[in-house]
């Protein structure tokens, strides 16, 4: 079924092609995105009925499969031969090579993609699924999973539609569009949201002739070239990513620095936190090599906080040390780990032990680009947003109190200030304390905890920012035990974090930890010295400070109260 907007004068080149697995949103998405653009939607599925004069499980029940396929591989033909429109096609049709090599041809292909349980739950709503008669609907999904998603990869690019709100897919699909312009219809002018056009922030970071400056806005990565060229000594580049971001943002980056004669190559690492070892980082070193990486040529950290550790830390003993460049992609990196030249990778004694100090030559926060996040991670990153306000800006934190639900939601002006305002709070610590010798340990509240959750738990199965939700109301307990907290904070901060989704507790993480175990871990801590743990504890909200007076029995009491709760 077809719904046109009102008529527009110009003529777009392109149709935006939602492809993905049943269940996905490809209408919903469609329809809200199509108004967006101001173009016509249309349901390819209802396209082939209105064709055949019955319904697809009508169709599939007299005709079979294989008619039903011929059928949408013409409709699909007729609808690409049109003036241009978002179009949601059916779960197979990109399967088709023909049918796919039409859209390649003719439109922008976007596959949506959700994970299992997402799509086994939306798809018990409807039960007009001819190929989920066949069996177990989870089952069925899964191996349609297994073999399509190879094929959707193919698509133009991938935005994630799992449990958040469709306009949030919508905006991410705006945002890479606005990256790419190749890939968007050629005289559509994509709408921006609030602050898009608007120069980014600069923030600097004071550190003499290691200074730098972290630029903070929307659509950055496709102003690159633009913005890199000034720390370019020649018009050569290498960028760092791993496989997920690869396909993401990889594209839009190298599209810019294309445009801007910048060459560049590409080394692409596995996802996840067990990437950041030392198998990898050889990985990374042999390929900056093997691509002829000169000492003052930048290294580009294309990521969340593994990939810019791991490639700051390649950067800093490649050849005695190479500029870098983060561009960081996730909520978590953009205040936190991009920031403050912290490198280093993970070993089996605990997390970060090995590493260095290496400041960037500039930061890239483009906000655009964490409307692609799932919304997981998106909440693991707010946690160090929330950090900012309870180390030392109350104020801060009243605001998260007020509009933490509007960062959540990506507002793009109350999530630009969570960033601002937290690269600003770094930015300024790190100054007064570049290699953490007394106050730039104040970023790690809530961190002595995190890293023996995420070593006990094994790398990678607890989010960095969930443990540090937990153990930030591990501090505030600990502080509150030994009498230096009021009570009422504690509850003010369990309150916020769990009112936007946030873990407060080993339950919350699906675990049950030995705390002897944890301190054990404690004890490998950066920051021990002497064999005493270092604790970031609190006098309240905004007043963090260090302290190497902690009984070992405090901190289990306060590990086993979780427990216990």
């Amino acid at each position: 079924m077809t719904e046109t907007p009102p008529s527009r004068p110009d003529a777009p080149a392109r149709s935006i092609v939602l492809i993905g697995m049943m269940g996905v949103g490809k209408t919903t998405i469609g329809r809200r995105l199509a108004k967006r653009l101001a173009l016509s939607f249309v349901d390819a599925d209802a396209e082939i009925e209105k064709a055949a004069g019955c319904s697809i499980p009508d169709i599939f029940a007299l005709h079979g499969e294989a008619a039903f396929r011929d059928g949408e591989q013409r409709v699909l033909a007729r609808l690409l031969s049109q003036p241009p429109q978002v179009i949601a096609t059916g779960g197979g049709a990109f399967m088709n090579a023909e049918t796919r090599a039409l859209i390649q041809a003719r439109g922008t292909s976007i596959w949506l993609r959700a994970d299992l349980d997402v799509l086994v739950k939306r798809v018990k709503r409807n039960h007009n699924r001819p190929l989920l008669r066949q069996g177990d609907p989870r089952d069925i999904l899964a191996r349609l999973m297994r073999e399509r998603d190879p094929v959707y990869g193919e698509a133009d690019f991938a935005i994630e539609s799992n449990e958040g709100e469709p306009e949030q897919v919508v905006e991410a699909i705006l945002a890479r569009l606005r990256q790419r312009p190749a890939l968007s219809p050629s005289s559509i002018s994509v709408p921006l949201s609030e602050n898009m056009t608007s120069a980014p922030v600069t923030v600097s970071v004071a550190l003499g002739e290691r200074s730098y400056d972290i630029l903070v806005g929307a659509g950055l990565i496709g102003r690159a070239a633009e913005l890199l060229r000034p720390v370019l000594s020649r018009a050569v580049t290498a960028i760092v990513t791993d496989e997920l971001v690869a396909k993401l943002h990889l594209p839009a980056l190298q599209a810019a620095l294309d445009a801007g004669g910048i060459q560049h190559r590409a080394i692409v690492v596995p996802a996840g936190e067990q990437t950041k070892d030392f198998r990898h980082l050889e990985q990374v070193t042999d390929g900056l090599l093997d691509a002829r990486v000169e000492r003052s040529d930048p290294i580009i950290a294309l990521g969340g906080g593994v990939i810019g550790d791991l490639t700051g830390f390649a950067a800093s003993i490649l050849r005695r040390g190479a500029p870098v460049v983060q561009i960081p992609t996730t909520l978590l990196a953009q205040v936190d780990s991009s920031v403050g030249g912290k490198t280093g990778i993970n070993t089996r004694q605990g997390k970060n032990l090995v590493g260095t100090f290496h400041q960037p030559s500039l930061v890239l926060a483009d906000v655009g680009v964490l409307a692609t996040l799932p919304p997981r991670e998106f909440r693991a990153g707010y946690a160090e947003v929330v950090k900012y306000g309870l180390l030392g800006d109350a104020p801060f934190f009243e605001w998260l109190e007020t509009n933490g639900q509007k960062v959540m939601a990506q507002d793009s002006t109350a999530l630009t200030h969570a960033v601002v305002t937290s690269c600003r709070a770094k930015a300024d610590i790190v100054a007064r304390d570049e290699r953490e010798n007394g106050d730039r340990a104040l970023l790690n509240l809530g961190h002595t905890f995190a890293h023996a959750i995420e070593t006990a738990a094994g790398y990678g199965t607890v989010l960095h920012g969930e443990a540090v939700s937990v153990g930030m109301v591990c501090a505030f307990e600990l502080s509150a035990r030994l009498g230096l907290c009021p009570a009422d904070d504690v509850t003010r901060v369990i309150h916020h974090l769990r009112a936007n989704g946030m873990p407060v507790g080993w339950r919350d993480l699906g675990n049950r930890w030995d705390p002897a175990e944890l301190v054990r871990h404690m004890a490998q801590d950066k920051k021990a010295k002497g064999g005493t743990i270092t604790f970031v504890l609190v006098r309240g909200i905004g007043k963090a400070f260090l302290s190497r007076d902690v009984a070992a029995a405090d901190v289990e009491a306060v590990l086993a109260r979780d427990l216990a709760a």
